[in-house]
């Protein structure tokens, strides 16, 4: 690395260092002759004097030669290359990330930090020259960014920056930056983030050792945040997986915090489809979440976009959560009876769902039954077929793989193997070997802390008393996502319940006539029967994050040639409207949301059909609620320093984190790419230096007067 001069002209300067030595070798002072009577004790102090004048004139000089020449170098800007700079030369790239996520909303030292930002790469830019070509990128990835501008047009691009939602974590952001500006290796690489350095979106991990690239300088430029307690939704959930019209239901809500002190009296509020539905209010305690309850009523079906809120400034953007979801006006049930299921055993499973305002009920024969009515159905009941069939078989795997529910009432005493085919292709064991006990057994435990049972039990009951069989299939074990509900005091299991696919099964091991069990009469079976029609269908909350591109099923959707998905805000018109891409897929149409640039707030899906006067005819299928992404109410960021620590132990050495304000961010910059500038201490030297001269020519005067004094 050599030293380099910003205005080197000036060195023809350092010849004028001739003129003081010069002056110095012909010196014109005229001496004056003193008249002594006795000289010759002089002799010997007066060549003592003489050689030490000497040398301290020599020196004057050499202080007065180094101050003028410290002077004329620092006018000429001498600069010391960094490593980064050493090696700058020709046209530079320059890629620009701009964190537009939500946390940039908050206060920095100079102001919003991402008007702070914004500022900032617009004075970047500034500083470079007409040739370099820049790509500008924020946090939202938009494909429109994907090209090399020019300075006017990347002064434009940062200008129009605005505040955005997706939060993407810093390894993307360098991936995506060195996949652009690895077009340009002929050209020097510059990689600049302007971001607040959140923890929560900026780790580093061991696969990013392999994006390094020493050719690329990356330059995080920050300004710390100013401290902020910040309170927010979390998240949202109910007792039962299905809503029903009519029905009381209880959301609980989690309130996650950093408040270092308790805090009474805090308002939350829930607006279902744009109305108060409920209100409420939580209390902080430092270092717990805190969750709470509000309470409301359904008064009719259909999709419901709802949202929970609180207060909490200057920190807003994280104050709402919003979710959709589905209310069903009932339960369809659809009861497959078996040859071998008794008049008593239809009569005791019809009971059991015929509460009108909660089920509709319909039944049918096995050996003649129309499998499309499967597809309406909610709950499926197969009870006294002795060997279902190879197309039963398969479409009630179908069903339950996409989301029905299935309860299986084998009949008594012998059973087809279709009944092993089903269980096996359920995830579960085989139906097992029917056994009689000569008297009635009493089961030993009803496993109450089962999801099924959850509001069923006021509290964990003790002493219950449970259901007695005198034959049952005897299964030896469940499958790996099956549990038990009832069960013999040595632990096998009588009725059993799991999961498949996006569905869930029920086994009851006992039929429901009366010489192989009590259970039709126990007053057990109707609170169990009721929640697994109940949860027949998972009406799940629907909630997305803002910023994330993501692919969803609508289950049981058709789409036809002339027929579009759509995506809509719930108070938005058809103008407002984005066409989505589907595809049809098994089980329904699997569609592509766009969320990257999507607003936080609550949507809807429409089903869009042309219509023969050319208008679109739209029907909604589901609502949803799009919010920030979770990482971003985490605020707190990393010290500058630790975060080139970081940078530096993953490998990344020709990186530097700036945290300088906007009018010293050039000079800052500079410093790096050209080198350190020297003329300070050239003036500093200067300074030393007459100080040093001063001194000398004083001491010589006061030498000169104790002589004269001396020889007096």
């Amino acid at each position: 690395m050599q030293m380099q001069f910003v205005h080197p002209e000036v060195l023809w300067a350092l010849s004028a260092l001739t003129i003081p030595v010069l002056v110095h070798l012909f010196s014109f002072r005229r001496h004056r002759k003193v008249a002594f009577s006795q000289t010759a004790f002089l002799k010997e102090v007066r060549m003592e004097s003489r050689s030490r004048n000497r040398i301290r004139n020599w020196l004057v000089l050499l202080m007065r030669l180094a101050a003028m020449a410290c002077i004329i170098l620092a006018f000429a800007e001498p600069m010391w290359p960094t490593e980064d700079g050493a090696e700058n030369s020709g046209q530079k790239r320059v890629s620009i990330y701009l964190d537009t996520s939500p946390s940039m909303e908050l206060e920095g030292r100079n102001g919003p930090m991402l008007e702070a930002a914004r500022n900032g790469a617009l004075a970047l830019v500034e500083s470079h020259a007409a040739t370099d070509r820049f790509h500008v990128v924020t946090s939202s990835f938009a494909p429109g960014d994907r090209r090399w501008l020019t300075k006017d047009e990347a002064l434009e691009r940062i200008s129009s920056v605005q505040q955005g939602h997706a939060a993407p974590i810093i390894r993307d952001v360098l991936y995506h930056q060195q996949g652009f500006l690895s077009d340009a290796v002929e050209d020097e690489r510059l990689a600049y983030l302007f971001t607040d350095l959140q923890e929560s979106s900026h780790t580093l991990g061991g696969e990013t050792q392999s994006m390094v690239d020493s050719s690329v300088v990356v330059r995080f430029v920050t300004q710390p945040a100013q401290p902020r307690i910040n309170v927010r939704v979390d998240s949202v959930w109910f007792d039962t997986p299905m809503r029903l019209a009519g029905r009381s239901e209880r959301l609980h809500v989690r309130i996650t915090h950093d408040a270092q002190r308790p805090v009474d009296d805090l308002p939350l509020n829930l607006q279902i489809n744009g109305r108060k539905a409920a209100i409420g209010s939580y209390r902080l305690v430092p270092g717990l979440d805190t969750d709470t309850v509000l309470r409301f009523r359904h008064e009719e079906a259909g999709t419901v976009h709802a949202v929970v809120s609180t207060t909490d400034a200057p920190v807003t953007f994280d104050d709402q959560l919003f979710f959709g979801y589905a209310v069903e006006a009932h339960v369809e049930v659809l009861l497959i009876q078996g040859r071998a299921a008794s008049p008593a055993e239809q009569v005791a499973l019809g009971r059991l769902f015929s509460d009108a305002a909660l089920h509709e009920v319909r039944s049918m024969e096995a050996a003649t039954m129309d499998y499309a009515a499967l597809e309406s159905a909610d709950l499926i009941v197969v009870q006294g077929v002795e060997d279902p069939s190879n197309g039963l078989v398969g479409a009630l795997l179908r069903n339950v793989e996409g989301g029905k529910s299935l309860l299986m009432l084998p009949p008594a005493e012998t059973v087809g193997p279709g009944w092993n085919e089903l269980l096996v292709g359920l995830g579960g064991h085989g139906i097992g070997e029917w056994q009689v006990g000569e008297e009635p057994i009493r089961l030993g435990k009803l496993h109450a802390d089962h999801p099924l049972f959850e509001g069923v039990f006021a509290r964990s009951p003790r002493r219950v008393d449970l259901p007695s069989v005198k034959g049952w299939y005897s299964r030896k074990r469940n499958g790996s996502l099956e549990r038990d509900l009832l069960s013999f005091a040595d632990g096998r299991p009588l009725v059993t319940t799991g999961l498949k696919g996006l569905g869930r099964f029920h086994f009851c091991g006992s039929p429901l006539d009366a010489n192989w069990s009590n259970l039709a009469q126990h007053a057990l079976l109707v609170p169990m029967a009721l929640r697994m029609a109940e949860t027949s269908r998972a009406s799940g909350l629907l909630q997305f994050t803002a910023g994330e591109e993501r692919a969803f099923l609508i289950q049981g959707l058709d789409r036809t040639a002339n027929t579009n998905v759509a995506l809509r805000p719930a108070e938005g018109s058809a103008e407002n409207r984005v066409l989505l891409e589907s595809a049809p897929v098994p089980g329904g149409v699997e569609v592509g949301l766009p969320l990257r640039d999507v607003q936080p707030g609550a949507y809807v899906l429409e089903k869009v059909s042309a219509t023969a006067e050319n208008r679109d005819s739209a029907t909604v299928i589901l609502a949803m609620g799009i919010n920030p992404s979770k990482q971003e109410s985490a605020l707190s960021s990393w010290d500058p320093q630790d975060w080139k620590q970081a940078l530096i132990t993953e490998g990344w050495r020709k990186s530097d984190v700036l945290t300088a304000d906007v009018e010293d961010l050039v000079d800052e910059v500079e410093v790096l790419e050209a080198g350190q500038p020297l003329w300070l201490t050239l003036i500093t030297l200067a300074l030393l230096f007459l100080i040093i001269e001063m001194t000398l020519l004083k001491r010589k005067s006061a030498l000169r007067s104790t002589e004269e004094k001396s020889l007096t």
